[in-house]
């Protein structure tokens, strides 16, 4: 690991991320938040001057290699996402809150978690949820694939930079140009955003919070400025235009490119969407009749069965009702959604749909391979053979995200927290969805949990982002007994 090559490119994107906090300022000035504004400016000033030092500190030579190492792009991509985390934390200290729930909740909205340690709404301006919001959508698709496409210009390579934060087990191109690739997703990504922004304006929605919510819904975050999210409106169109749009944000962007570009088959031959739309189906189709059992009219039951199961399985977190006073049935329903997640390719966390799809096919496999042992039987997705490495890759990461979860959930409990808040903090962190059950539910906040308890839920948030082990691997000692200054 060249530590002068990652100090370097950390400080060029650290500095590049600045101006983002300009747009909120101008928000909050435009509401007279005084103090608000200050605090953004702030934190303009401390992400531009430490990322100019960083930049300086990296070396002239440090910018001018031809392409990054995959383990210095996995040390920029973590090291860029905790520095810039803890820099959007410093408008929240501003506005009153204490320094780890400042992180707690700049971390949640970059990782578009949307757990939030917020109690009291009305001691927050507009700027503060313009950030909050704003914080999401920059996230959603990542700080890094944002800033790739002007890499080239920067003299840094960015493959590695990119496929770092890119979710899922494949490596998709789209062009030719990795710079190219970044502006077509990122194209998807604003369209579909434009597009809600409008929907929900015309649906009664004031502007400002159709901003908010397309923000937050395209990078499946979650934050709302209601206090009561989506729930909050008692909208029956604004509860179906947000569940259209987070399943958008839920699919692949790759794929969807290909459809708007003129290949209409492009998702109906894509094994992951296929299943991710079959999940949904049978998830809302369950739900629906409990709900339905339970008393609620039809079309109520539908529409929030659709919009709580896209909700979690897309992870942006989102509430069109209190759900945490449904039946245990339906409950189950939405916690074993908790720990399947989006597509890849998509802004949704989590494990993702296109690894359950391989790890049922490699199961069903070695259950073939017991009946005929010397049989040659590969694992195919999409029509191709999937190499033995990436279906290892899978089970190495599922194996992981599961322990991650499982000590993550030990310590919450540990401190205070009852079963069902520890195991749904836990994976609600981790998996990046944002309400939990119980204490931590729809219509709570995590902000009654304990101090160690926000510390260990942010590194969750903070791990299963960056897809785990991006993470986890500087934990063993050799990237760093192998770590040195040179940029050769």
């Amino acid at each position: 690991m060249r530590l002068a090559v990652v100090v370097h490119v950390t400080g060029t994107l650290v500095r590049l991320f600045a101006p983002a906090l300009i747009a909120p300022a101008a928000v909050a000035a435009l509401y007279d938040e005084r103090r608000d504004v200050i605090g953004f400016l702030v934190a303009f000033v401390a992400a531009a001057l430490l990322g100019t030092l960083m930049r300086r500190a990296g070396g002239p030579g440090a910018g001018d290699i031809e392409g990054i190492r995959r383990i210095d792009g996995m040390a920029i991509v973590a090291g860029t996402w905790l520095l810039i985390a803890h820099l959007g934390a410093i408008p929240y200290v501003w506005a009153g809150l204490a320094p780890i729930d400042a992180l707690f909740e700049a971390m949640s909205g970059f990782t578009t978690t949307g757990a939030t340690v917020f109690t009291d709404f009305t001691a927050f301006g507009r700027g503060i949820f313009f950030w909050r919001a704003l914080t999401q959508w920059v996230g959603g698709l990542g700080v890094v694939a944002l800033v790739v496409a002007v890499l080239p210009r920067l003299a840094i390579g960015g493959r590695e930079l990119f496929f770092a934060e890119a979710a899922g087990p494949t490596d998709e191109k789209l062009t030719p140009q990795l710079r190219q690739t970044a502006i077509a997703l990122w194209s998807v990504y604003i369209g579909l955003t434009l597009a809600e922004i409008s929907a929900l304006a015309l649906a009664g929605m004031s502007l400002f919070d159709a901003i908010c919510h397309a923000f937050t819904t395209m990078a499946a975050g979650g934050f709302s400025p209601h206090p009561r999210s989506i729930a909050g409106y008692n909208s029956a169109a604004i509860d179906w235009i947000v569940t259209v749009f987070m399943f958008a944000a839920g699919a692949n962007f790759a794929v969807q490119y290909r459809a708007a570009r003129g290949s209409r088959v492009a998702l109906v031959q894509d094994d992951e969407f296929r299943a991710y739309t079959g999940v949904v189906l049978i998830a809302t189709v369950a739900v629906f009749g409990v709900l339905l059992w339970d008393g609620l009219g039809a079309a109520g039951a539908l529409r929030h069965a659709a919009f709580q199961v896209v909700s979690i399985l897309t992870t942006t977190g989102y509430a069109s009702a209190d759900f945490q006073l449904w039946s245990d049935q339906a409950k189950i329903v939405l916690l074993l959604l908790m720990f399947i997640g989006g597509c890849a390719g998509s802004a949704a966390g989590g494990p993702k749909v296109v690894r359950h799809v391989l790890m049922a096919r490699l199961t069903l496999r070695e259950l073939r391979r017991t009946l005929h042992p010397r049989s040659v039987l590969p694992v195919k997705l999409g029509g191709r053979v999937v190499p033995e490495h990436i279906l290892r890759d899978v089970q190495v990461f599922m194996l992981f995200y599961l322990l991650a979860f499982a000590v993550g959930t030990a310590i919450v409990i540990a401190l205070g927290a009852d079963l069902v808040t520890g195991i749904t903090s836990s994976i609600a962190c981790l998996g990046n969805i944002g309400p939990g059950f119980n204490a931590v539910g729809p219509m709570a906040s995590f902000a009654d949990l304990h101090p160690i308890s926000k510390i260990v839920l942010t590194l969750q948030m903070w791990i299963g982002r960056l897809e785990v082990m991006t993470v986890l691997v500087f934990l063993r000692l050799e990237p760093w007994r192998a770590a040195r200054w040179g940029a050769a």
